[in-house]
């Protein structure tokens, strides 16, 4: 089997030392630095294992299509992750299990961007933002919402839109003021993060859940940031059509 680890530099660390244990169990190890990886070096992986903590499993897991992720925290002392809740001193045992195709997994529902008809890479496993270039000042768009067989459309001042899966939902959506959710529900859910209310303007749509047959489009009035997971940013413009919806590929996280 050929594994792709995820993690920072392995050299005289922990993570080098499950490397050298990895190669002993008759793994083929290859790999990568959390910040480079690119798509094309998960074309040869049959699993991906991410090394560190939340932040290097969103990492690894945003190129990944129809293979599992196993997230692994190596500091569990510093880090209380939600998707790192295997330690590294338990590798061993689960590397036992893998040979033996003997993991279960479970699968974790994911955001996809289209930006004017173009799909975006990567997928979003926990939640994609969209505001303002410049945080300080506020958020104008149109927006428009397809839920539940019904469309909906208005202008809309804010601080910005979280689109937000289960997994995410107990992060940066919860602080917002949202409610979490399951992470194998088969929606997502969006939240207008501080709407600019005032006499002319009272919004209707400041919530909303996206199931499989629905999608939300932002379609920016100021230049915009969109942000998936905190970690990547994808620009757009003035007039671009942002689309929002759930991926038919969820994230295969072995557990």
């Amino acid at each position: 089997m050929k594994i792709l680890v995820v993690c920072k530099h392995a050299e005289n660390s922990r993570e080098a030392k499950f490397l050298k244990g990895a190669r002993e169990k008759g793994f083929d190890i290859t790999y990568s630095w959390k910040n480079t990886l690119t798509a094309k070096e998960l074309s040869g992986a049959d699993m991906v294992i991410s090394i560190g903590g939340d932040g290097t499993a969103l990492s690894a897991s945003h190129f990944l299509i129809d293979k599992p992720l196993l997230a692994v925290n190596s500091d569990p002392e510093k880090s209380e992750g939600a998707l790192t809740t295997m330690t590294i001193d338990e590798l061993e045992r689960k590397l036992d299990e893998i040979k033996l195709n003997g993991f279960k997994i479970e699968k974790l529902e994911r955001i996809v961007v289209y930006v004017n008809g173009k799909m975006q890479n990567p997928l979003a496993l926990n939640e994609v933002f969209i505001a303002n270039e410049k945080a300080y000042l506020v958020s104008k768009y149109r927006m428009l919402l397809n839920s539940e067989g019904k469309e909906f459309e208005e202008m809309q001042k804010s601080s910005g839109l979280i689109f937000s899966t289960g997994t995410g939902s107990t992060a940066w959506f919860k602080s917002a003021g949202g409610k979490p959710f399951s992470a194998q529900a088969r929606y997502i859910e969006m939240l207008v993060r501080e709407p600019y209310i005032r006499k002319l303007n009272k919004f209707k749509i400041l919530n909303a859940r996206i199931d499989e047959k629905s999608f939300a489009e932002v379609i920016p009035e100021t230049k915009m940031v969109l942000a998936i997971d905190s970690i990547r940013e994808i620009k757009v413009g003035v007039g671009d059509r942002v689309m929002i919806k759930i991926s038919d590929k969820p994230l295969l996280r072995v557990i």
